[in-house]
């Protein structure tokens, strides 16, 4: 099965605002695919859905050829865009709890993606600096042999140097039975491990398309779709 993610007019309302209106995407294997848009425009939101920590009013999920609930959580690792490691933690506790948790973490990338982003696992959580807790929340993610991951701003506001290391490490993770969706608004950092684009606007879809396909310069062609946001 090429397609991952389903999702089939997907709208959820928090009260009588719209956060999401008849979506409607499939992701498949193999690709790393920008969800972008600017703040508000629904990116969160449409990643909670998918994990099912949030449920849409309407429409239908389907992860893996499974209908989403609780249960098709073991097919995704998921990157929030807020911290939530432990301060008493060292980076060694944490993938130590990683294994503990889910039995398709593998402990032996988790090292080697360690060392390709200079982290220390005897480190603790609360010495870190924010780049280095950000690489390892990403470390810890991208370590779990699942087909899908799911990252919400994992690049945030950190220093060029830092947003390369781990942009590395994510295209490297990528395989021919894998996908990986990064919803962020930064796009010249992304756009060149990027192969699909979804721009999501104020919760509809307003363009998707392969980038090298397309010819289009993604910036240029975001500027222009968002303008008038």
């Amino acid at each position: 099965m090429d397609d991952l993610i389903v999702l089939q007019n997907i709208t959820k309302k928090y009260g009588r605002k719209v956060a999401l209106r008849n979506v409607s995407v499939s992701i498949k294997r193999g690709k790393i695919i920008g969800l972008l848009g600017p703040n508000g425009s629904g990116k969160t939101t449409l990643i909670k859905t998918i994990m099912r920590i949030i449920r849409q009013q309407e429409g239908e999920i389907y992860i893996c050829g499974e209908k989403a609930s609780y249960l098709t959580r073991k097919y995704i690792s998921f990157m929030p865009d807020r911290e939530y490691l432990y301060d008493s933690m060292t980076i060694k506790n944490a993938m130590d709890y990683y294994r503990d948790m889910f039995k398709d973490f593998d402990y032996g990338y988790a090292l080697e993606l360690c060392q390709k982003l200079k982290l220390y696992p005897e480190d603790k959580i609360k010495e870190l600096s924010k780049g280095n807790k950000e690489k390892a929340v990403l470390m810890l993610t991208l370590a779990r042999r699942v087909p899908i991951y799911l990252l919400d701003e994992p690049l945030g506001s950190l220093d060029p140097v830092i947003k390369h290391e781990m942009l590395t490490v994510i295209k490297q993770t990528l395989n021919d039975n894998n996908t990986i969706l990064i919803s962020t608004h930064l796009i010249k950092d992304t756009e060149p491990i990027l192969d699909d684009a979804i721009f999501l606007d104020r919760g509809v879809i307003a363009a998707q398309f392969n980038i090298k396909e397309s010819g289009k310069d993604l910036e240029d062609y975001y500027l222009e779709v968002f303008s008038n946001v």
